[in-house]
């Protein structure tokens, strides 16, 4: 396992980074041996020492062909304050995780599976209390990472982690790896290995020099090696002869009893013929430069070869799909179309769902990670094979194994065979399985329809003690054959975890439609995968407050518990809809008030001048540095006196409706895009239009991981009319971070500014997966469905966030009711508001409206809106003379906060956005806010307008544009 180690410190004391992950290591196409990451590299950051690996501890249990190991580190920190560590690794192909320890009060807590999403709210709501947890969650590409809180000043902390592989056929005989540098050395290492089953003992290598050998014991054989001050070894290898027997192991889990069988396969193979025409499609994202061209190349040198003369429809694929190009290889000589590879621009993000139609090819040829992260849904099922081809350290091979497989086609990873190999299972027919069937076992599954290495994986579940297994096979040539194998119940541990593992692996195949039973097998089983992580937490009443399954040495408790929380929960449902009740009538309240439109005849005090003082005094609020606080009793006893007083009657409601429509005919709304003054952006700003894309590519290395870069830099394209362009930049943010809820935010709120809501509302649906926790989720993902007309998802989503209690976003309830109803007004009979309680029903028209959000949590942003007399509405004057009402301050992150005004009096409005401040524990460069400023809303007449801007530095306060409301 390699680890990479990032350190923090806990509740925004600071930040200490002790490792980032490292660019991986290259490798030539004439290499067969697999890729392995290289170690990471430590770094620190200012006066924290970075937290140090003692000692590792592997055990590994190898029987039927799979592994089983268990990895326990010890850290310590040797600072003086507790961190919060956080560590990312990758796993090998195969290696799956499969559970997780941590020690808290002396002892090893077990982890407990739940799905990923709700495993990332608990975690962190846990963590702003400072009690013990600790999460376990795997990215996309073989990625995961582990977060631990807290590690003890001065301390120590032991985790465990276990994860199970299947062993690696190669050159006649099985292979286990592991790699060993932690990238720091270690005071202790030791290896424990166990091999059941009779036969030649195992070898065992490291630094590729052997170790000493195993000795036999029992069954079986055991390898024990210990070292002490160990320095950094690549890898850990061990070596299996391949007897040409059959293998069966079985075991029980749960009361239900399970098998594993690998069976030896008389494997035969011959040419098959190719096509005539077959579609090249070329995956050229970012992400795209980093496969290896060079195997890819390799592969294509030996299809054309075989394919002598070939018509080639060439695609180039990112945010959107190329015109096709055509070629035509005649005797395997494709020069023209490889000087077109070789010279593809590799930039935008995998839109699999743009694949177009290409009727009359006899076959795909894919090349591409599978890391599909924008558009909608995947392409769907071509009536000709599809071969997919991968060469990338990260991808998704249960994505392009799937896609290949639904077709006829067969899925090539190039790091994973030699080219020898990946030249056979492009070109050549081979046996292939037909059928599998039992007396004995349900739910039978193997691990590929081509047993290539000559062998064949099946497990299953037993319904019997007793059976037979049986396989029929095809050969190339056409002729079937059948396989037999006895079953018999016994007791194992790794039979269960097998059959687990190669059922969410077909399942994976196409993960959306099976996302629920990926998450029961994974839960089931504690397998880390997309749906489901691990978390370890400390007290009963953690595992009941979160509803989360307890571990065996808490479950007494945590039951006792959970009946006295089961009563308030019930209780607590009504008492939402209730108080969002009361809250919204007091906002029709104030829509009811007429407040007075003459000139206000004393002006208010210099806000902007005393802003972060009075920001200060209100409760809630994180000190500012120290200031002398000037009084801000008169702005509050104003502000009181315009909100008392009794409502108006309702008829006043129906005579001034019409005010906001009438109004909007009238006004404007005018934005202050932001000037970045980097280096690259005034190089960005000078050059000519035809010029604009080559600087930014040029620019593009340097700037990967800015969002910032990004957005400017398609700002800039769409200035300049380079529509297509600035998209496809744009798309980048998509491949930045993966699973980065708070980017993909940025990127859909950008994409819905640029008019795209069909590109944002994938995105937003990802972002709810990811944090269904969070109301901006469903706000967000409800406004992007409005947008693109899908009026009865978009009133559902935000009816979510009015349903339950969000104590960190006060008034969201309100915010998303205001939208809900002019959603639901201008729908008409068109939309299902039955589900809705009446009392929440009443659309609010409005003359002005401006609403912030913006990315980053625990983050303090205030939205200001200045009126024609100077008057501004803000966090302490949340009422103005006129009538401008400001929402509460949102000052734990996201927003969003609204200010409303229901009559505009003529002159200009100013609205500005400060940053005041954040209290995040790592700490952001710049945070990204997005602001909607509409007039006529919710009126048949509503116009809106969108920006995104970047705040910098706390205390910044900047001007976002203004609203012109003109004389009736």
């Amino acid at each position: 396992m390699n680890l990479s180690r990032r350190s923090m410190l806990h509740a925004g004391a600071g930040a200490a980074l002790l490792g980032l992950s490292a660019p991986l290591a290259a490798q030539s196409a004439n290499d067969p041996t697999p890729l392995v990451p290289r170690p990471p590299r430590l770094r620190v950051q200012g006066a924290e020492q970075p937290v140090r690996l003692r000692s590792v501890r592997i055990d590994t249990e190898i029987a039927a062909r799979t592994a089983l190991t268990r990895i326990e580190f010890e850290f310590v920190n040797p600072n003086p304050r507790v961190l919060e560590g956080e560590l990312e690794f990758p796993l090998l192909e195969g290696q799956t995780v499969v559970g997780m320890a941590m020690e808290i009060d002396g002892a090893l807590r077990e982890a407990v599976p739940v799905e990923k999403a709700r495993g990332e709210q608990v975690f962190e709501d846990v963590t702003r209390t400072r009690i013990d947890p600790a999460l376990l969650s795997a990215t996309q590409g073989g990625n995961h990472k582990l977060r631990v809180y807290p590690l003890p000043a001065q301390g120590r902390k032991r985790v465990v982690i276990r994860h199970a592989q299947a062993l690696e056929p190669r050159g006649g005989s099985l292979h286990w790896r592991l790699p060993l540098d932690f990238g720091e050395r270690l005071e202790q290492l030791v290896v424990a290995l166990r091999v059941e089953g009779a036969g030649a003992a195992p070898r065992a290598s490291a630094r590729g020099q052997p170790l000493p050998g195993f000795e036999r014991r029992g069954n079986g054989h055991a390898f024990d090696w210990s070292q002490q001050d160990v320095a950094a070894l690549p890898l850990l290898e061990l070596e299996l002869d391949t007897p040409r027997e059959p293998a069966v192991a079985s075991g029980r889990r749960d009361g239900r009893a399970y098998v594993l069988a690998q069976l030896p396969v008389a494997v035969q193979r011959r040419p098959r013929p190719l096509p005539r025409s077959v579609a090249l499609v070329w995956d050229a994202s970012g992400s795209g430069a980093e496969r290896d061209h060079g195997r890819e190349f390799a592969l294509l040198d030996a299809y054309f070869a075989a394919a002598g003369d070939i018509d080639v429809r060439l695609v180039l694929l990112r945010d959107a799909a190329e015109p096709v190009q055509r070629f035509r290889v005649e005797g395997g000589r494709w020069d023209g179309l490889r000087r077109a590879l070789e010279a593809t621009v590799y930039d935008g993000a995998t839109n699999l769902g743009a694949l177009p139609a290409l009727p009359g090819v006899g076959e795909w040829l894919l090349f591409s990670d599978g890391l599909a992260n924008y558009g909608g849904t995947e392409r769907p099922a071509t009536p000709v094979p599809v071969y997919t081809v991968s060469a990338a350290l990260r991808s998704d091979p249960a994505r392009l194994r799937g896609l290949a497989e639904r077709s006829g086609g067969r899925h090539l990873d190039l790091l994973a065979l030699r080219p020898e190999e990946a030249r056979a299972r492009l070109l050549e027919r081979s046996t292939r399985l037909l059928r599998l069937s039992s007396n004995a076992a349900t739910r039978l599954v193997a691990d590929s329809p081509w047993p290539d290495d000559g062998w064949l994986t099946v497990a299953g579940e037993l319904s019997e003690a007793q059976g037979r297994l049986r396989i029929a096979l095809e050969h190339p040539d056409g002729a079937r054959e059948d396989l037999e194998l006895p079953l018999a119940a016994g007791d194992g541990a790794l039979a269960p975890l097998a059959w687990a593992r190669l059922q969410i692996a077909a399942l994976q195949a196409d993960a959306a439609l099976n996302r629920a039973e990926i998450r029961r097998l994974s839960q089931a089983f504690s397998i880390v995968g997309p749906e489901t992580s691990l978390l370890i937490l400390d007290r009963p009443e953690d595992y009941v407050r979160h509803d989360i399954p307890a571990p065996p040495e808490l479950a007494q408790a945590v039951a006792a518990l959970r009946v006295q929380a089961q009563q308030r929960l019930a209780a607590g449902r009504s008492a939402q809809l209730e108080q969002v009740v009361r809250a919204f009538a007091a906002k029709q309240q104030w829509w009811e008030r007429e407040f007075p439109q003459e000139r206000r005849k004393r002006a208010p005090r210099d806000e902007a001048e005393s802003a972060l003082e009075l920001h200060d005094a209100v409760p809630g609020r994180p000190p500012a540095a120290p200031a002398p606080l000037r009084s801000m009793a008169p702005l509050m006893r104003e502000s009181q006196a315009l909100a008392a007083g009794a409502a108006a009657p309702a008829a006043r409601q129906a005579k001034s409706a019409a005010g906001p429509a009438q109004a909007a005919e009238r006004n404007v709304i005018r934005l202050q895009p932001a000037v970045p003054n980097a280096a690259w952006a005034r190089r960005l700003r000078a050059a000519r239009p035809e010029q604009l894309y080559r600087v930014y590519l040029d620019e593009r290395p340097g700037q990967l991981r800015s969002t910032a870069f990004f957005l400017d830099a398609a700002q800039l394209l769409f200035e300049r009319g380079q529509h297509e362009l600035a998209l496809r930049v744009l798309s980048n943010l998509a491949e930045m971070e993966l699973e980065n809820r708070h980017v993909l935010r940025i990127l859909a709120q950008r994409l819905l500014q640029a008019g795209q809501p069909k590109l944002a509302v994938p995105l937003l649906e990802r972002v709810r997966e990811l944090a269904p926790h969070e109301p901006q989720s469903h706000r967000d993902l409800g406004l992007a469905l409005a947008a693109d007309g899908q009026t009865q998802a978009a009133i559902d989503a935000l009816h979510e966030v009015a349903q339950q209690p969000w104590p960190r976003f006060p008034e969201i309830e309100l915010i998303a009711l205001a939208e809900l109803n002019a959603i639901a007004a201008a729908a008409g009979a068109r939309v299902d508001t039955s589900r809705i309680d009446r009392r929440l029903l009443r659309n609010l028209p409005l003359d002005l409206r401006v609403v912030l959000a913006w990315d980053s949590d625990n983050t303090d942003i205030d939205l200001w809106v200045t009126d024609p007399d100077g008057d501004a509405a803000h966090y302490a004057r949340p009422l103005t003379h006129q009538g401008g009402r400001m929402s509460r301050d949102a000052t734990g992150g996201y927003g969003p906060e609204e200010f409303s005004l229901r009559r505009a009096r003529p002159g200009r409005y100013r609205v500005e956005a400060q940053f005041y401040g954040h209290t995040q524990q790592v700490v952001s460069s710049a945070t990204t806010i997005s602001l909607w400023l509409s007039t006529g809303f919710g009126t048949p007449h509503q116009r809106d307008q969108r920006i995104t801007l970047r705040l910098a530095e706390p205390k910044e306060r900047v001007f976002v544009g203004e609203f012109e409301v003109g004389v009736g």
